[in-house]
This record gives structure tokens, sequence and C-alpha cells, in this order.
């Protein structure tokens, strides 16, 4: 990993807009009634997040992502990497509060196939401005020439945070008709379980690849075959996440979030037949 000078207003600054983003999910969550109904999922989808955020260090290993080294904020320090302590905040919002927002917007609006891709484009472009901000103002460095990469951006990347998005959604969507109240803190898992899903899953060819010594050609192709994997697995989510959907609305307890439920089907007469009687 490649030793770069520790820019400190830089990371105060994207320290200091991590912070703003997270509190503004839970901010959103204490000023709504209607996502109060719903239970405490988002905050405890906002404390998953940022748990998951302690699986940077070993996820950076294997892409070749490197922060400052000397740094002057609080970090996180394993595998001999010093994590800024605006990891664990920044997932915080991305890694949970995006599942949440994504949950909510598909029972809103309808589980279509067209609606979960164009979640994960949404959360594409939102990686690209969020991963590619702090490798512009030097916080981050994605090191050893990574292939498919556009303005410091390797575009695999958004592969991997896409369908943790739209993979962890879809979970949250599923468990928010089973779990109420109290019982609605197992989502602090879904962030880390989406995580290192879709991490292993998209990842390993390309992180194969430039952990190695392979031709250009070869690094190139496993990056093609990382994005493919990731647009495959979203694919199977759009086709079959609505009846999954609405079989697991069927079987839950009733509605989790303050939505009308269906009125109850009146009793229907039964009709006895009574042969050999007059």
């Amino acid at each position: 990993m490649p030793v770069r000078d520790n820019p400190d207003a830089a990371l105060v600054v994207y320290t200091v807009l991590m912070v703003v983003l997270t509190l503004g999910f839970l901010g959103w969550w204490l000023r709504s009634p209607q996502e109060r109904r719903v239970g405490p999922a988002l905050p405890f989808l906002l404390l998953g997040g940022a748990l998951s955020g302690l699986m940077e260090s070993w996820l950076d290993n294997v892409v070749l992502v490197g922060y400052p080294p000397e740094q002057n904020l609080p970090v996180l320090e394993s595998f001999g990497r010093a994590v800024p302590i605006f990891v664990p905040i920044g997932y915080a919002w991305f890694c949970g509060g995006l599942l949440y927002l994504t949950a909510r917007a598909l029972r809103r609006t309808g589980t279509t196939a067209r609606k979960v891709w164009a979640i994960f484009g949404a959360v594409a472009l939102v990686d690209f401005v969020a991963i590619g901000l702090s490798a512009w103002i030097g916080v981050l460095e994605f090191f050893g020439d990574p292939p498919l990469e556009v303005l410091g951006y390797p575009l695999w990347w958004a592969g991997i945070d896409g369908l943790h998005v739209v993979l962890g959604g879809a979970l949250v969507l599923v468990l928010l008709d089973h779990l109420h109240g109290r019982a609605q803190a197992w989502l602090v898992l879904v962030p880390s379980v989406a995580l290192g899903a879709s991490a292993g899953i998209v990842a390993w060819p390309v992180s194969t690849a430039i952990n190695s010594s392979w031709p250009e050609a070869a690094k190139l192709a496993c990056a093609v075959a990382s994005i493919a994997l990731s647009l495959a697995c979203v694919r199977v989510i759009a086709r079959h996440l609505a009846t999954t959907a609405a079989a697991s609305r069927r079987v839950g307890a009733g509605p989790h979030d303050g939505d009308q439920a269906a009125a109850p089907a009146a009793p229907q007469p039964v009709a006895l037949e009574l042969s050999g009687m007059r």
C-alpha cells in the first residue's frame, strides 16, 4: 500500500459530511410519524450499517484500497491499516439507511423489476459520487492500477455496492413483514450479511486478478466478469422479488408500515343441506 500524506482538512470535511448524512436519516425517522409506526427498523439498520464498517480493513486488503496511514482523527486499526472514523459513520447511512429506503420505496410504489433496476442504477450513481469524492480529495486511493477505472473510481465497485443495497433492501422488505417492535433488532445483522454476500459474489474475480501478476487483458476480463455477476444477481432479484414479497406479506402477521390493511373478508354463509328432512 502506498504511503501518502495526511490531508487533515479533507478528512475533517468528509467526516463532517458523513455525520450530517447519518444524522439526516435519523432525524427524518424521528420527525416522520409514518416511519416511526414501522418501528425502530431504521435506527437498528443505521447501527448495523456502522458495525458493518468493521469489515472495511479485510475488504480493502483484497480490493487494494488505501487510506493515509497517519491521521489526526480517530482510526480503526486492523490488518496493518488505519481506517478513518468516517468509514463506520458513512457505512451507517449507506449500508444501513439505503437498505431501509429501498424497502420502503418498493413497498410504497410497487415491487417491480423496473423499480429494482432503477434503484440499482441510483445506488451506482450515489456510490460514484461518494467514493469518487473521497478519492478526489485525497482521503482514499485505489492503487495497483485497477481495471475499468474512471476518474479514480473503478466501475466494478458499483457492482459490489449496488448489489449490496438491492439485496439488503430486499431482505429488509421481507423481514419487516415478520419482525415487529423490539424483534426488529435482528435487522442489525442485515447490512453485514448483505455486504459480505455482495463482496464475496462480485469481487472475487477482479480481486483475484489485481492481486496477481496476470496481464492487463486478464484483469480487464475479470473486472467485466465481476460486473456481470452483479448484474446477474440483480436480475434474479428483479424477476422474483415481487412474488416473494407478496407471499411474505400474506404469511406475515399484518401490515408493518402504517399502510392500510385490507379489510377482513365478511364471513360467508354456510349452506347446510339436510337430506331426508322436510
